[in-house]
């Protein structure tokens, strides 16, 4: 069982605090939050950042992350490109295998679905193209809100399996999965290698309309299946990390080593 913890379940501590309270609590691998990451920066090197984690047997697995990433005038795609290259050095430096890039809203523009796919695929293969140099992989997340240009993890993985690279993968959010609205059976359709990692969080019980990431939720504590999704992951081959994801305030008020203690317990006994 292979657990991590996303600093986004603590976004008011910093960067060590979340290494220190999820290694204390029996995490081994720890998402790494940019924002805290660039505060630290301001009186720490990488090198002494990736010593401290040394220290702490915590394994950092993903850079969180290239946000907006697709679907940018040239400018904002040169942007992206920049950001990337910032975040793959951090990653690299940290010894963190994945940079998670996130597909843009829809706003104004309504593209087709074909113009959506390609250039996904376009920025996709571009990233993995800066990243190689890094050692580092590319994780394409999906969003399930019904405004964001890849919700489904059908679509999701159509555009990640059509590049056939084994650098370019994708995240699981069962948040998001939930929010999608569709059934378990499509992750039987998934190679299980494509799959960089999985995200963990439920969700309170509100119309899936209605439901943002303030609403997300300890396992157990919500409507998500997520027995279910764990189950159907693990028969298909997933060996992977599985990383809890909150972003609800109200963990933000606790001290991280209770909000890691309780997301440890909590993760074990959904996955035991």
């Amino acid at each position: 069982m292979k657990l991590g913890f996303n600093g986004a379940t603590t976004m008011k501590a910093g960067l060590i605090e979340d290494a220190e309270a999820s290694s204390k609590a029996g995490f081994d691998y720890l998402e790494l939050r940019d924002n805290k990451l660039e505060e630290l920066l301001k009186t720490k090197s990488l090198e002494e950042i990736d010593h401290s984690f040394q220290e702490l047997h915590i394994q950092p697995i993903a850079v969180n992350s290239l946000e907006k990433a697709t679907l940018r005038d040239e400018t904002g795609f040169e942007e992206i490109l920049k950001r990337a290259d910032v975040l793959c050095q951090y990653a690299s430096a940290l010894h963190c295998p994945i940079l998670i890039a996130v597909p843009s809203f829809l706003e104004s523009s309504r593209p087709t679905k074909k113009e959506i796919k390609e250039n996904a695929q376009m920025v996709l293969k571009k990233l993995e193209e800066l990243s190689r140099s890094y050692g580092v992989k590319i994780a394409f997340e999906f969003l399930g809100f019904v405004d964001a240009s890849v919700n489904t993890l059908s679509f999701c993985n159509e555009i990640v399996e059509e590049l056939n690279n084994d650098r370019i993968g994708m995240i699981i959010d069962t948040f998001h999965f939930y929010l999608s609205d569709e059934p378990l059976s499509v992750i039987e359709k998934i190679n299980p290698e494509k799959i960089f990692l999985v995200h963990i969080a439920d969700a309170e019980n509100l119309p899936k309309t209605q439901l943002k990431d303030a609403n997300r939720e300890m396992p157990g504590n919500g409507v998500i299946p997520l027995k279910d999704i764990t189950q159907k992951l693990k028969d298909i081959g997933y060996k992977g990390v599985y990383s809890i994801e909150l972003f609800n305030p109200t963990y933000w008020e606790w001290e991280p080593e209770q909000v890691t203690k309780v997301c440890y317990q909590k993760m074990r006994e959904l996955l035991s």
